[in-house]
């Protein structure tokens, strides 16, 4: 097995430092992961092989901070990251830069006044049924509003009364979701993380026509940033012929959405 050594300084708060040399082994060396080996000398805690999940824990702080808390308060020298591949680096950034902006666009979003909220909403479900009858949409998947998201709730009983399809996610464990037939919003039972879907509903598997996406920031170019659970990934990546539409307030529009390989582009974003 070939190998190298890199050397990490770790400046531990305690006035005292120790250069820790970590094993770099090639074998583990992908486009999208760095392992080391185990290193005898290293303290106890540091004594393991460092898989994906450690890199994400130990090295992505650094691109927004300095230190991060193990058992010390730890500094990283700011090359570290070089140790990881081009690929590997903008994923991490990508990942770094969603978590700024969802705390930042939650925040202000929280804080926008209800009645503020609701003429916004009640432009938005404008502007939702306009793209419906101009599409001639038929079946509609929608996300069931929360806290301060858009309320879409009008548009989706507009929708039910005019005798459409009306279908809405629940979310369920390991990052899946079951998407079922809406018929009452007034009949709705709590699931989880907070969630509430329809209850004894009929599960839909068909294609849609509109699906309306909820997000935490939108561009230009129809990318968003979602909550960080990674349901709408899959799922929006699975309805190639259907209109995806981003509903949002005007802040959260930003110049440019840190993209994945994962992320799926909207075909418009509506956001006043």
């Amino acid at each position: 097995m070939h190998s190298g050594s890199l050397h990490f300084v770790l400046i531990l708060l305690h006035s005292w430092r120790i250069d820790y040399e970590l094993t770099y082994s090639d074998d583990f060396k992908t486009d999208a992961n760095l392992c080391f080996e185990y290193a005898a000398h290293l303290r106890p805690e540091y004594q393991s092989t460092f898989g994906k999940s450690d890199v994400l824990r130990i090295i992505m702080p650094q691109l927004t901070k300095d230190t991060i808390k193990l058992d010390d308060e730890v500094v990283f020298p700011n090359d570290a990251v070089t140790f990881l591949s081009n690929t590997y680096v903008h994923k991490l950034q990508a990942i770094a830069q969603k978590k700024q902006i969802r705390k930042s666009i939650l925040d202000k979003r929280d804080a926008l006044p209800r009645k503020a909220r609701q003429q916004l909403s009640n432009s938005i479900c404008r502007q939702l049924w306009e793209l419906i009858i101009s599409n001639n949409s038929r079946v509609i998947h929608s996300y069931l509003p929360m806290g301060s998201e858009v309320n879409v709730a009008p548009l989706l009983q507009k929708a039910l009364d005019f005798g459409l399809q009306v279908v809405v996610p629940k979310t369920l464990k390991k990052r899946q979701m079951q998407n079922l037939v809406l018929k009452d919003l007034g009949d709705m039972e709590p699931g989880i993380f907070n969630t509430y879907h329809p209850r004894n509903a009929e599960e839909y598997n068909g294609n849609y026509d509109l699906i309306i996406v909820a997000g935490l920031a939108f561009d230009s170019r129809g990318f968003r940033v979602g909550y960080g659970g990674g349901y709408y990934d899959t799922f929006l990546a699975s309805q190639t012929d259907a209109f995806k539409a981003g509903v949002c307030y005007p802040f959260q529009m930003i110049d440019q959405v840190p993209i994945e390989e994962h992320d799926i582009r909207l075909d418009c974003v509506l956001a006043d």
